[in-house]
C-alpha cells in the first residue's frame, strides 16, 4: 500500500543568487521555504529550488514578483519521505 506524500511547489532559478535572494524573500514573508536540488523537471538551472508547501504557492509567486526574483520554471512535486524540513 503507497500512501500519498505532502504535495509541494518548487520554483527554479537561474542564478545562485537568485535562490538566495528567494530563500530570503519568502522567509520574510512567513512562508516556508526550504532550498533543495532542483528537479530534473526544471531542466538546467543553477542547481538550487525552492520548495514551499503547495497550499502557499500563489503567496509565494506574488512575493518573489514584487521581491522582482527572476523565477525560471515551476513544478509541482510530491514529499514521499515524509517530514518537511525549514
Amino acid at each position: 500500500m503507497t500512501s500519498r506524500g505532502e504535495l509541494f511547489a518548487v520554483f527554479g532559478f537561474e542564478t545562485t543568487h537568485d535562490a538566495m535572494r528567494a530563500e530570503r524573500t519568502l522567509g520574510d514573508a512567513s512562508i516556508e521555504v526550504t532550498l533543495i536540488p532542483t528537479p530534473k523537471t526544471l531542466g538546467t538551472l543553477c542547481g538550487l529550488a525552492a520548495r514551499v508547501p503547495l497550499a502557499r504557492e500563489h503567496d509565494a509567486a506574488r512575493a518573489l514578483e514584487g521581491a522582482r526574483v527572476a523565477v525560471r520554471g515551476r513544478v509541482e512535486i510530491e514529499d514521499r519521505v515524509g517530514g518537511a524540513r525549514t
